[in-house]
């Protein structure tokens, strides 16, 4: 992928993101609530069953899988992203968000060219894809190698005012081993999980932990194994 499309993508990640924490600003200032993530809106979006909403100016429309951010110097449209994700590219919403904004770019990347781009570089592993959105890969300049414990016997795992504790085990062996890489991004944003590993009732590491943040294999132990049976329970 050409540098300058990929920087134009990863503009227009950005713009999503920064759209949807407007959104969540907005929402928690006028309810007194307490969003903080993608979870936390669809939970309070299935409650409330509303399709538009208003924030800092911006009238945000619900469509399908995504939404659409119109005011009077934003355009954006996006589908949801895969888990955590705000967005991930889908190449028509991202060509149309340009075209809406008079981007110098429109003219040279619409949809069929982002898509083609996007199946190169999946091709080449710098994106993947799922449920039809694309999506970076982490790059190791973005990633920090974490110092888990050797020894530890067990795993606390904090969410808001939630927490379980988990005995060391094989899965949770397994998540450390599978932990290699973890993005920079961990240490700058409010995190869902937090991860305290015990030895003895000595706490000997604590990491933050979401769904975006660490390598694929390890979010399937962490998130689709170890906390989903906690909340199944």
């Amino acid at each position: 992928m050409e540098e300058k499309l990929q920087m134009v993508l990863k503009e227009y990640i950005a713009d999503v993101e920064t759209a949807c924490n407007l959104l969540l600003k907005g929402i928690n200032a006028s309810e007194n609530l307490n969003l903080r993530n993608k979870y936390d809106f669809f939970k309070y979006r299935a409650d409330c069953r509303k399709t538009e909403f208003w924030a800092e100016g911006i009238c945000y429309r619900l469509h399908g899988k995504g939404c659409l951010a119109v005011g009077k110097q934003r355009f954006v449209d996006w589908d949801f992203g895969y888990r955590g994700r705000w967005c991930g590219i889908s190449p028509w919403h991202v060509s149309r968000t340009l075209k809406e904004n008079n981007s110098p770019y429109a003219a040279y990347y619409d949809g069929r060219l982002i898509q083609t781009a996007c199946e190169q570089s999946v091709e080449n592993g710098m994106m993947f894809r799922k449920q039809d959105q694309y999506y970076f890969e982490m790059t190791d300049a973005e990633t920090f190698q974490p110092d888990f414990p050797l020894d530890y016997d067990e795993l606390i795992i904090k969410c808001s005012d939630l927490s379980w504790t988990v005995p060391r085990n094989k899965e949770t062996d397994r998540f450390i081993r599978k932990s290699t890489r973890v993005h920079k991004q961990i240490n700058s944003k409010e995190a869902q999980y937090r991860l305290k590993f015990l030895l003895r009732g000595m706490e000997v590491c604590t990491i933050s932990y979401d769904d975006v943040c660490y390598p694929e294999n390890a979010i399937k132990i962490m998130s689709d194994g170890i906390i989903k049976n906690f909340f199944k329970a």
